[in-house]
């Protein structure tokens, strides 16, 4: 993708989360998303989904959950209801999700979404298609969270499908996170931080690039040959974050590992 496209695809992106939770607020974060995607191909041999997963197994935290978050850039153009609920139809059904005609419909001037939000006991989905009004264009987009909160494994197997469903429906563009999270007891200190830190990106045969402590967020950002895609910030490469955050009120550290890097604030 050559730097042009990779931009207009991100100030897009930007204006459909710039009220919304995936807005980013760390200036870190900013930079990093606004730099060049770089595909690379090395190290083949490895299964980079499943290799992630391992690593995080590997991890010793309880409540272990994964999710995979997907941005696609859609054809440009008028999209009717059904048009947009066919698409979302056909995502569902590739990932075995029920719809029973369970849609949400929400639209102003410039912006329209139709959506479908599936909340069960181990598991929660939601598939939605934006439009957005850009210079009299109609840009549309294909959004999908999938969050399981059992057997994290099994997100390598659904990310696969949905790509495949994508890549039938001919995206232009797409942005593609993989996050797990996990917790512990207690509050870390700063060693015992830098140490789960290292040592998942270790586990993933990385290195560390860049280290932030701000007391209650603690990040650190690798790099991996493992991974076929990176992004290049001030010299370096990433395609690996991990945060940890502590939360008084339960007691309980937060560990979430992510890649290429986390599309949220904590």
């Amino acid at each position: 993708m050559d730097n042009s496209k990779w931009y207009r695809f991100m100030n897009r992106l930007t204006s459909i989360f710039s009220s919304r939770r995936m807005k980013l607020t760390l200036y870190v974060a900013v930079v990093l998303w606004m730099a060049v995607l770089t595909q690379v191909a090395v190290n083949q041999i490895f299964h980079e989904d499943i290799q992630i997963t391992e690593a995080f197994i590997k991890s010793n935290t309880k409540d272990m959950e994964s999710t995979l978050e997907i941005i696609a850039e859609y054809k440009n153009g008028e999209m009717a209801d059904t048009d947009k609920k066919d698409i979302i139809n056909k995502i569902a059904a590739a990932i075995g999700l029920t719809i029973n005609n369970d849609y949400t419909v929400w639209s102003d001037e410039e912006r329209s979404e139709l959506l479908v939000y599936k909340q069960a006991k181990q598991a929660s989905t939601q598939i939605k298609v934006v439009s957005l009004k850009e210079n009299e264009i109609s840009k549309n987009y294909i959004i999908i969270q999938l969050s399981l909160l059992s057997g994290i494994q099994n997100i390598d197997r659904y990310k696969k499908i949905v790509e495949e469903e994508l890549s039938k429906l001919a995206v232009k563009e797409k942005q593609v996170i993989l996050k797990y999270e996990g917790s512990r007891e207690g509050e870390l200190s700063v060693e015992e931080k830098r140490t789960v830190a290292t040592s998942l990106i270790t586990e993933l045969q990385g290195d560390v690039a860049l280290e932030y402590d701000e007391g209650d967020l603690y990040t650190v950002y690798g790099y991996t040959g493992m991974l076929k895609e990176y992004i290049s910030s001030m010299g370096n490469k990433i395609n690996v974050q991990v945060a940890i955050t502590y939360n008084e009120m339960n007691d309980r550290t937060k560990i979430v590992l992510a890649t290429p890097i986390l599309n949220e604030s904590y």
